[in-house]
């Protein structure tokens, strides 16, 4: 008999997207309803540093993964419990680096409306995928993924 502990975190959406869609919604709306930052060179350098930043950041997180050996799909079981590197500052460094990303593209972009898609995304991100992974991790990994959380911030 499978145990969900077998299955995964049964996410069905995978999160990039969730970003990504947030993202060309707020293009979209932003042609409809032009909503501008206060454009300037130092606000578009922060905008590419935070881009730089967050792939930096991701491909830390995704390196993490395959030095464990386990799948960074979040809905296919985990093999390992990954708490070291950037994972000891965030729970979540992927999820951050779409964040991070997110802001830096609304900035590039003087686009005041990506900047605010961030929080949709966070909240559906939230509802769609973390809460499932961290019931699926609760359950494959007990105390051990218990006392990660008590010692590691979801995202900062």
């Amino acid at each position: 008999m499978s145990t969900e502990k077998d299955k995964g975190p049964a996410v069905k959406v995978p999160p990039p997207l969730i970003f990504f869609v947030f993202i060309l919604l707020a293009w979209w709306v932003n042609d409809l309803a032009p909503l501008r930052l206060k454009a300037s060179e130092t606000m578009i350098s922060l905008g590419w540093l935070l881009c730089i930043a967050s792939l930096l950041l991701a491909c830390t997180s995704v390196y993490q993964f395959f030095k464990a050996r386990t799948h960074i799909e979040p809905w296919k079981p985990a093999d390992a419990l990954i708490v070291s590197g950037v994972f000891r500052f965030s729970r979540n460094p992927i999820y951050l680096a779409f964040v991070l990303f997110t802001v830096g593209l609304g900035l590039v972009m003087n686009n005041l409306w990506i900047v605010m898609s961030i929080a949709p995304s966070i909240a559906v991100l939230h509802g769609l995928v973390i809460t499932r992974e961290e019931r699926y991790l609760r359950a494959r990994f007990g105390q051990e993924y218990e006392d990660y959380c008590n010692k590691v911030r979801r995202w900062l």
